[in-house]
């Protein structure tokens, strides 16, 4: 019978699959739009941005074994997007979550922390932020953010686009040949190249620029950035993937442990902290987006990593090259993913107490687009729900 590792080096002689390039590209929907977004508006260095991603997908490949996300850290782009924060004060978070997290693992602190969240309260994560992708995919798809193509005719606008996307979905879902994720990618290029036309791609990384922190900077973000930052990377990319990894791989995801991925976030965050760049997480929606569309090995991790280093080549040149994809079809990725990740609830619905603390903290998230208030909520009703069994208990 053979090992884990002896099915993982197999897989690696095998030939790269259609079945791995589409998953490589299951997660496009989170780490584009948040690279471009930050790229643009807060000014940060796009060589810095997709180096670091690309470094971190290729590592985390092949270290873990199995397909793993790597995003850029949520709370701090929202934050940074909206204050707009420079590109020091967003390294130096990462730089501060890269000594916290590095700190936590190397002491194996991570192990007690995530004993904390239960399984209802990581289903509750893992529902929560499912709905909170499929919201913000629908607001891609749907609203303002989506803008229509002019096809040489009339325009098309991002509704038609979406609902496009999501028929190719469900049409190649089952495909053996065809991955539906690689078929959508295909044609929202295709549709953007049409209907935004061919811009001048320069050619050429921009120098890259060293962090020199400061002190002053660092009191600021470890209040605005990095504890909001925290909560949710533990709970969501530390605590809700390793269950998420455990869940759809087994004992092929015996290396996705708390504490290996405590240190990974935190080390790939020092180095991209002091090169100036986004800091990075392994959230466990992108592990779900991967499997789904296909990836099964750590073979996608080399072909996005991959792709993200040769990003980094263009420059400023590279923003231009992802907005060939309507935002609309990065809409019904996340929407995709979205219900994916909410699904895993499923494994706790015949128990009415667990299924009702998931619900809470899953709902209680989209409501404040927070997971950290989620987790408040869920250790709230777990702690109300202990003390009164130790009450009837006691009578």
């Amino acid at each position: 019978m053979d090992t884990v590792a002896a099915v993982e080096k197999r897989s690696l002689s095998l030939p790269l699959t259609r079945w791995e390039v589409a998953g490589a590209f299951g997660d496009i929907g989170i780490l584009f739009p948040i690279a471009i977004a930050l790229v643009s508006l807060n000014h940060m260095n796009p060589t810095a941005v997709f180096f670091t991603a690309g470094l971190a997908y290729i590592l985390a490949g092949a270290y873990f074994k199995i397909p793993i996300a790597v995003q850029p850290f949520k709370a701090v782009a929202a934050i940074a997007l909206a204050l707009e924060l420079p590109p020091s004060s967003i390294a130096t978070a990462g730089l501060l979550m890269g000594v916290l997290l590095s700190f936590i693992g190397l002491t194996n602190l991570v192990t007690p922390l995530a004993r904390l969240f239960t399984l209802p309260i990581v289903r509750g994560i893992q529902l929560g932020l499912g709905l909170i992708l499929a919201r913000e995919g629908i607001r891609l798809a749907l609203g303002a953010k989506s803008s229509a193509l002019v096809l040489g005719g009339p325009a098309l606008p991002g509704w038609e686009i979406a609902l496009g996307g999501a028929i190719i979905l469900l049409l190649f879902e089952r495909s053996r040949r065809y991955p539906s994720a690689l078929v959508l990618l295909a044609a929202g290029v295709l549709l953007g190249s049409i209907g935004r036309g061919h811009s001048s791609l320069g050619w050429g990384p921009l120098p890259l620029d060293f962090l020199h922190p400061h002190v002053a900077e660092m009191k600021k973000v470890l209040v605005a950035l990095v504890l909001p930052q925290f909560a949710l990377t533990f709970g969501n990319s530390i605590v809700a993937a390793e269950n998420t990894a455990q869940v759809l791989y087994a004992a092929q995801a015996r290396r996705v442990t708390a504490r290996a991925l405590s240190l990974s976030i935190g080390l790939t965050n020092l180095v991209s902290g002091m090169l100036t760049s986004a800091p990075t997480c392994h959230g466990s929606g992108g592990i779900t987006a991967h499997y789904k569309f296909g990836a099964r090995t750590q073979k996608s991790c080399y072909v996005i990593g991959s792709a993200c280093l040769f990003l980094a080549l263009f420059g400023r040149a590279a923003v231009g090259l992802l907005n060939l994809i309507p935002t609309a079809v990065l809409g019904v990725f996340l929407i995709y993913v979205g219900i994916q990740h909410g699904a895993l609830i499923r494994d706790i619905v015949a128990r009415r107490r667990s299924l009702f603390i998931a619900v809470c903290v899953g709902l209680v998230s989209l409501a404040r687009t927070n997971l950290t208030y989620g987790f408040a909520a869920g250790f709230l009703l777990e702690g109300l729900f202990l003390l009164w069994r130790r009450l009837v208990a006691n009578k």
